[in-house]
């Protein structure tokens, strides 16, 4: 048996070069995520400023006019609609040759835009914006709290992008998962370790099976296959345990500890017993321990109905030893897993007792981690929200439109369905703005966007895409005319401020797939053209397939 020794240690060293290599996998990929979603961030932010400040009237009149005064007010409210904006500039230079360009200075973005009219028809060629952005902001913004933006250079320093590099930080979250793996190091080594002391014991068969054991369930838990299943927990442990031959599982709910999984026994009726924590044979100890004399004791600690049921199904007759082992999950006794012998007061040792530790250690291992990637799903999701909703309104905003209008427009290929594309401007809105401030403004925003979710059936879409300006998507809309109608009614309902009672309402630009276009991006600019030929010409619509004809007119 000596000269098998080797094996041991070659087990040893190809688990622990495999936990290397996993964690290692798993945190190069955790960088890559996080590089495309900020770059996503990033460019999505970008572009919304672009549109909101960098396309639009207004700024530009103000640079070409060099009106200082409407140009130091629109820099207060852009920092206001985005607080991660440290400076704002204007320097007579050539501006970038697309809509912005990025690139870092120190720990900080740079954005530069083209300043353009709201047509994007023209733009001022001597002239450029340049906006310094403070990265952290939208890191905090986004919950991202691991990453640290910096200049200095080391080990955990990595190229980010835009030439922004980034200090990877530990999370809270991320150290149960490190724990984890020097945790399977440390079973794996204790295991082989008694395996190789204990050999001339003759109990190297259950010393492997315990081994293969530990080792299946770090390999389900690291590929996310584990379920939370008391009763395959079970089961493993009466496989793995010298001197198992059936066995229950306890678990906290509340107050309580109630049977959730057993082994020789019938669940049905033990199901309806719980446990106060003073009433258990094992104590709140977080020890393993051996328990004999389990029916005295229950008699002793429960008086009513729990104990017969006990006495009829639980078998605690003829049980001899029990063998309590604690799960403990973020510093607390969370289950309760029993292991029963019929035969032996002695039938548990001290070796039982070990591999019992080791697989409870394990099991509080896998159930930290399953609430670890519930924990990381939940960041994940609310990411994925915020990156396609307006902040002020809570709308879908242009990112999340687009991944709405290529959804549609697949499916009418397939249904042979049309979608009606309508862009709405809200009238008399900044004149409320300028006269009593953003905050009333803001307030106005909110209320419109409400009634235009009011109007909307379940197939539709509504978004926010910089603004007062709004789009729709209509499935299979026939009748676009009313729904028009209906909106225009709904927007011009009276909004009251405290003391004061605002009207606004809206012009509509209408574009409709596939007659005025086949292209998303083509069917949203005629629909802007349409709104813009409605507004200027007194009218609360006009469609897209008649700007040609009015045009000639």
């Amino acid at each position: 048996m000596r000269s098998k020794s080797w094996v041991y240690f070659l087990l040893l060293g190809i688990i622990t070069f495999s936990l290397f290599i996993f964690l290692r996998i798993y945190f190069e990929n955790e960088d890559k995520s996080f590089r495309g979603l900020f770059q996503k961030i990033i460019e999505t932010q970008a572009m919304e400023i672009s549109r909101a400040y960098f396309q639009w009237d207004d700024m530009y009149n103000a640079v070409s006019k060099q009106d200082y005064e409407s140009i130091e007010k629109l820099e207060k409210q852009m920092k206001k609609d985005y607080p991660f904006i440290v400076d704002v500039s204007f320097e007579k230079s050539y501006p970038p040759d697309e809509f912005y360009s990025i690139h870092s200075e120190g720990k900080l973005l740079v954005v530069e835009y083209k300043i353009m009219d709201s047509f994007g028809e023209k733009y001022l060629p001597n002239y450029k914006a340049k906006l310094l952005i403070d990265v952290s902001t939208i890191l905090r913004d986004f919950q991202i709290e691991n990453r640290r933006i910096t200049t200095e250079i080391g080990n955990f320093v990595r190229d980010l992008a835009y030439g922004l590099k980034y200090e990877r930080l530990l999370s809270v979250t991320e150290i149960p998962i490190v724990m984890s793996f020097i945790l399977l190091l440390l079973i794996a080594i204790t295991i082989l370790y008694e395996m190789y002391v204990r050999r001339e014991l003759d109990v190297e068969a259950t010393l492997n099976k315990a081994l293969n054991s530990v080792i299946q369930l770090s390999q389900d838990m690291l590929k996310g296959s584990i379920k939370p299943s008391y009763q395959l927990i079970l089961e493993k442990a009466i496989e793995i345990i010298p001197g198992a031959q059936a066995g229950s599982v306890l678990v906290k709910e509340g107050d309580r500890y109630k049977f959730s999984a057993c082994v020789g026994y019938n669940f049905e009726e033990l199901k309806r017993v719980w446990f106060l924590p003073e009433e258990l044979a094992q104590s709140m100890d977080p020890k393993v321990k051996i328990i004999t004399h389990i029916q005295g004791f229950d008699s002793e600690k429960l008086k009513d109905e729990r104990f017969q049921i006990l006495d009829n199904y639980g078998r605690i007759k003829e049980i001899k030893a029990m063998l309590s082992v604690p799960i403990i999950v973020n510093n607390e006794i969370a289950a309760f897993l029993n292991i029963d012998n019929f035969e032996k007061v002695n039938a548990f040792n001290d070796f039982s007792v070990r591999i019992a530790e080791l697989f409870a250690t394990q099991i509080g291992v896998v159930f930290e981690r399953l609430k670890l990637e519930e924990e990381l799903l939940k960041q994940k999701n609310m990411l994925e929200f915020l990156s396609t909703r307006d902040a002020l309104t809570q709308l879908p905003n242009r990112r999340a439109l687009e991944i709405e209008a290529e959804r549609m427009m697949n499916l009418t290929k397939r249904e042979g369905k049309n979608i009606c594309v309508v862009y709405v401007d809200l009238q008399k809105f900044k004149t409320v703005n300028d006269s009593f401030g953003h905050r009333v403004g803001d307030y106005l925003l909110k209320v419109v966007s409400e009634r235009l979710q009011k109007v909307v059936r379940k197939s539709d879409f509504v978004a926010r895409i910089g603004g007062d300006e709004f789009v729709f998507l209509l499935y299979d809309c026939k009748e676009y005319l009313q729904f028009v109608e209906r909106t225009l009614n709904e927007v011009e309902k009276d909004i009251v401020w405290e003391s004061h009672v605002f009207r606004v309402s809206a012009n509509f630009g209408i574009a409709i797939y596939p007659q005025d276009g086949t292209d998303f991006g083509d069917l949203l600019i005629k629909a802007d053209m349409a709104m813009y030929y409605a507004k200027n010409t007194g009218k609360s619509y006009h469609l897209a397939s008649q700007l040609s004809i009015d045009n000639i007119e």
